[in-house]
Formats: C-alpha cells, structure tokens, sequence
C-alpha cells in the first residue's frame, strides 16, 4: 500500500514538474470535450459510409445475379471470384480498418480486446448493408432513379455501373426461356430481346439441367458463346426479385 502511494506521489511530482517546465501543456475542459465530440461524429460518419459501401456490395451482387455463379461447382467459384467488386471490398476493409483505430482513442476501445471490437465493427458493418439490401427497397429505387438520371454524382456513379454482367454475346445472361426441346433451351436476352440463342446442356451435369423450368421462366447461364448457341455449365432460374 505505502509503496502504492509512493509510486503516485512520484508520478504526480514528475507531471508537475513537466508542466512548470512547459515539457507538458494543460488545456480547459472543454478541450477534451470537443475532442471526444469530434473523434464521435468522425466514427459515425465511418462507420455510416462503410454500412453503405457493404450494402452496395451485396446489392451489386443481387442485381447482377453473380451468387448463381456458386452453384455452379469451381468453374462457377472462379467465375464469381472474378466479378466479385474487390476494389469496393478493398476500401470497406480500410475504412473498417480506420474505424477500429478511431475506437481505440477511447478507453472503452483502448482496454477491449482488439479481435472483439474488429468482430464487432464486421457484424454491426454486414448485418447493417444486408438489412438496407434485402429489407428495404433503397437499391432499388436508386437503380431506378440512376436509369433514369435522377441521381447527383457520386450516388450516380455507384448506381449507374451496378449492372457489371458481361455485354449480350459473351455467354453470361439473365435470360427469358422461349421453350425447351431435347434437353435445349431457345432463350432471350433481356438486355437484347432482338436476338434469340439455344443454350445446350452437358451431359450428366447436375449444374446444368432443364429439370423444373418451363417457357417464360427467367433463368441465369453461364457458358461458352458460339455463334447461335451457348454451351452452358450452368443454370439456375432466377427468384422474382432478381428478375429484372
């Protein structure tokens, strides 16, 4: 206890004598107020553009369909490893990063483990993008606005290249079935209702199957182009709301 008090006596002696000796500067109390004011509202704004550019992710993902990649077997993961947005990741990962700095100037961040305030900073940043995505229609609504150039700068420029689907032609569509026989499927690109094409299926190919499609239904392939036909490795048919 004595040796307790001693040490504190010490340190309140040595801080006084840096502050008579100007090594150390006093401020008044607002000072830190301010601070701790400022290091707030820089969090929130963080965090609130992070939840965006997560939400962006997810939405960008939904309207172009690219989860169906992942059901088509490791050609389809390389396939959805190169349309993923890394450079929209690659800033949503720094601003989590500089989030998790701001929250270590504070003693409540200072004294939590860092491995929980980061899983923390991950779950509040997803859980918040995929409610925005799949519990509002916000995307929706911008990516309509956008096609119709409603939207100011920045917004327009997230919105109006959220569709980032390989061009008609290039074996990747979202695709209006016009009718199936032996096992082929005559289709329809939405993006071009010009042009018709036949996708033909593997053989012995779970991933690729005409089983429980029927004419009209709205369908993602993927596949080798040719000139009138895709040599699809995958299929899916798509739920309403990725339809369009």
């Amino acid at each position: 206890m004595e040796h307790n008090q001693e040490h504190g006596t010490n340190m309140k002696d040595a801080i006084l004598r840096k502050i008579n000796a100007k090594e150390l500067s006093m401020h008044p109390r607002y000072y830190f107020a301010l601070r701790v004011a400022a290091l707030v509202a820089v969090s929130i704004g963080v965090l609130l553009v992070s939840v965006f550019i997560c939400n962006f992710l997810l939405f960008s993902i939904r309207v172009n369909s690219a989860d169906s990649y992942l059901y088509f077997g490791p050609r389809g993961w390389g396939a959805f490893l190169s349309f993923f947005p890394w450079d929209l990741f690659t800033i949503d990962v720094l601003l989590v990063g500089t989030l998790l700095w701001l929250l270590r100037q504070f003693k409540f961040g200072y004294k939590s483990p860092m491995l929980y305030i980061v899983l923390g900073l991950i779950l509040i940043t997803v859980a918040a993008g995929a409610f925005l995505d799949r519990a509002t229609d916000i995307n929706d609504r911008a990516l309509r606005a956008a096609d119709d150039d409603r939207l100011p700068g920045l917004l327009d420029m997230f919105y109006g290249t959220a569709r980032r689907m390989p061009p008609p032609g290039h074996g990747v569509c979202k695709c209006v079935i016009v009718s199936i026989q032996n096992g082929m499927l005559t289709l329809v690109d939405l993006r071009d209702a010009s042009t018709t094409f036949t996708a033909v299926m593997p053989q012995d190919d779970p991933r690729a199957t005409t089983s429980g499609l029927e004419p009209g239904d709205v369908i993602f392939v993927a596949g080798d182009r040719g000139s009138t036909t895709v040599h699809a490795f995958g299929i899916r048919k798509l739920p309403e709301e990725e339809t369009w």
